[in-house]
């Protein structure tokens, strides 16, 4: 538990996928929520972007499939600490697009800016150690991880004389599919005449099942584990848990975070769900988020699907399962690399004639998607030691909710661009927003209430 003196006015921004330079617009509505950020004591933020000098890289990273390589000038790093954001998780999907050149230059920009940062470093134990900040307030710490990456992107301990891999603090997820009875009868008998039927007998082949448990060993994923187990039961599910190990040792920073700061905030960024995104949290979630309040967190903040889920109150701290976007500027990378193009299916023998303007190229941003475009900065309130309430504006980044009409764009091309700045939505905008995030957090016996364009939340 928090120190019982001590007293806090929190900001908790969103996903920043921040391209651009924006420091030089100062007009009212863009001001309208810097100024939000620079009055609190204390400013959180993700960083869904890299940064570095172009000359600082050296290739991209290729997986299995690629659809944004999110890369920007370091410069805007000092923006978003003169905007007000004092910490930023840089833990998330996007954090090895240019490979062990590109996880590096972005954490070495941010601190550079006097952003204290966390989830990513040269080896494992750095990846997930606590990054830091000294406050007027006190000392604050910030554990940052990320679920859903590749494994060529999670971070690594040395051995033998061979040096541990930069990348991403993991926290990776184990999944389960149960089946009815019938149905996984049906899907051993189909598996057993393809020959690709995998079981828990004791040999390697069935490592990390159980009995009654089987998996398929798919041609293509024959140099793998795979990760598809089914399991009979009495109803169609998809269970989710976290992976033990990683589980165990992101508890063991957010208990070292809690001994040796005053406050504590354990951002993590999860691009996966139990079946399609949707409204629901993934059971692994809420795993962890409890798991971390239990270890000393006194804030879990969730984000990857760029939406606002439910939030909830857990032993007297705050759980925000979603924060959804803050900045939304993926349009504006200045270099795509070739991966994207095929990804996004152009026409690979005009590659010397194709530019990053050409649509589309980034996820998200070939249909008009609320969810995307709105949010919420939120502002707790501790006094002695104990949260009283939660304040939310808010957010949207240039277009309105309902039919996604562009108020701010850029550009005079075809397909319009929207520009992607955060402020304060009012309106319909704002309405729908903290409707959503009203109606989700009911879910979880979290009552907000709105009046005049505001949420707010009891404790």
């Amino acid at each position: 538990m928090a120190s019982p003196k001590l007293n806090w006015n929190v900001a908790l921004a969103g996903e920043c996928m921040a391209a651009r330079p924006f420091a030089v617009y100062d007009d009212p509505a863009s001001m309208e929520a810097i100024e939000m950020l620079r009055a609190a004591d204390l400013t959180y933020a993700h960083l869904e972007m890299n940064f570095a000098h172009y000359s600082e890289l050296e290739y991209p990273a290729r997986g299995d499939w690629t659809g944004s390589f999110m890369m920007a000038d370091p410069a805007i790093a000092r923006e978003l600490k003169e905007a007000g954001i004092d910490m930023m998780s840089l833990a998330h999907n996007h954090a090895m697009d240019f490979g062990e050149a590109g996880v590096l230059a972005t954490r070495r920009h941010c601190m550079a800016a006097d952003l204290a940062v966390a989830g990513t470093g040269i080896d494992l134990e750095e990846a997930r150690e606590p990054g830091y900040l000294e406050t007027r307030h006190g000392r604050v710490a910030l554990v940052s991880a990320t679920s859903g990456n590749k494994s060529n992107e999670w971070a690594s301990l040395g051995k033998g004389g061979v040096r541990g891999r930069p990348g991403i603090n993991p926290l990776r997820v184990n999944f389960k599919y149960v089946l009815e009875r019938e149905a996984a009868e049906q899907m051993r008998a189909i598996a057993r005449q393809l020959d690709v039927l995998r079981e828990a007998d004791g040999s390697a082949a069935g490592l990390g099942m159980k009995a009654g448990e089987f998996s398929f060993q798919m041609p293509g994923e024959q140099s793998t584990r795979g990760s598809n187990v089914f399991v009979a039961g009495d109803k169609f599910e998809v269970q989710s848990t976290c992976h033990k190990r990683d589980l165990e040792g992101n508890l063991r920073s957010i208990d070292q975070a809690h001994r040796w700061a005053d406050f504590v905030i354990v951002a993590h960024h999860f691009n996966v769900a139990d079946g399609k995104r949707r409204e629901k949290v993934p059971m692994f979630v809420r795993e962890f988020a409890h798991a971390a309040i239990d270890a000393g967190a006194d804030i879990y903040v969730g984000h990857g699907w760029h939406w606002t889920l439910g939030i909830e109150i857990y032993k007297g701290k705050p759980i925000i399962y979603g924060t959804g976007n803050f900045f939304a500027q993926s349009e504006y990378v200045r270099r795509v690399p070739y991966d994207s193009y095929e990804s996004w299916g152009h026409d690979m023998d005009r590659l010397p004639t194709l530019h990053p303007s050409d649509h589309p190229l980034h996820p998200g941003m070939d249909k008009h998607d609320e969810n995307w475009w709105s949010g919420a900065l939120m502002r707790l309130e501790m006094k002695d030691g104990r949260f009283t309430q939660m304040k939310l504006h808010p957010v949207e980044m240039g277009r309105l909710a309902r039919e996604g009409t562009i108020t701010r764009r850029t550009g005079q091309g075809e397909h319009a661009l929207t520009e992607g700045r955060p402020l304060i939505a009012h309106g319909e905008t704002a309405e729908r927003a903290l409707g959503r995030i009203k109606r989700l957090s009911k879910n979880y016996g979290t009552e907000m209430t709105v009046d005049n364009e505001m949420g707010v939340i009891r404790f």
